[in-house]
């Protein structure tokens, strides 16, 4: 197959990336997509990079960005909240979308196909300081995205697969974050759990030490 034909081929993986439904929604109402989540992702990285302390393969970042959830075209979305709740859903979600990218990666012409597996392996085994800053702001960027529905209507969580976790995920500080002992990120997400914190109040939703 020639490289075009197979570069055709792997768009339309990425086709099948953007039709992937996430439980947020957008200030207007509508479904969140894995390909909206990828793109503001991107611009997250470029708005934090130039105030990283640590060096860092810029380059990398939005690779890995772009990369992170390619997976999800053949398996859908695995929610933070449903593996909290069903800590077996974890060992799936690794399981299919280590199938899925056995599947996608042949799609790809040498030396692509080598360069995105590598990307697609580093991200998720988070040994690199690029690979930990991703997925760090991966999180931070659904928390923020939580948060944009209606100026902060936050009732819609409950309605979400085991949305109650998401209350408390929104007040969680991440333990990579500090390990990552960025000022940048640090801020970011203090500045994304106040505004939870001030949503949720609005809403007079309140979550209890016990939960």
């Amino acid at each position: 197959m020639k490289k075009v034909d197979k570069i055709i081929n792997f768009m339309r993986v990425l086709e099948e990336v953007c039709v992937v439904k996430r439980d947020l929604l957008m200030f207007d109402g509508s479904e969140e997509n894995d390909a909206m989540h990828i793109f503001k992702l991107s611009f997250l990285v470029m708005l934090i990079a130039p105030y990283l302390k640590t060096p860092v393969n810029y380059t990398k970042l939005l690779e890995l960005s772009l990369v992170h959830d390619i997976a999800e075209s053949k398996t859908g979305d695995y929610t933070v909240a449903n593996q909290i709740a069903h800590p077996e859903l974890k060992k799936e979600k690794q399981k299919r979308e280590n199938l899925a990218i056995k599947e996608i990666i042949p799609l790809l012409p040498a030396p692509l196909n080598k360069k995105i597996n590598a990307l697609y392996r580093e991200y998720e085994k988070k040994q690199s300081v690029e690979a930990k800053i991703v997925s760090v702001l991966d999180k931070l960027e659904a928390n923020l995205q939580a948060n944009q529905y209606k100026d902060g209507d936050v009732h819609y969580w409950k309605n979400c697969e085991n949305g109650c976790e998401y209350y408390k995920m929104a007040l969680e500080k991440k333990p990579l974050v500090n390990a990552l002992d960025e000022p940048i990120i640090t801020d970011l997400e203090n500045a994304i759990i106040k505004l939870s914190a001030t949503n949720m109040k609005k809403c007079h939703i309140k979550v209890s030490k016990q939960e």
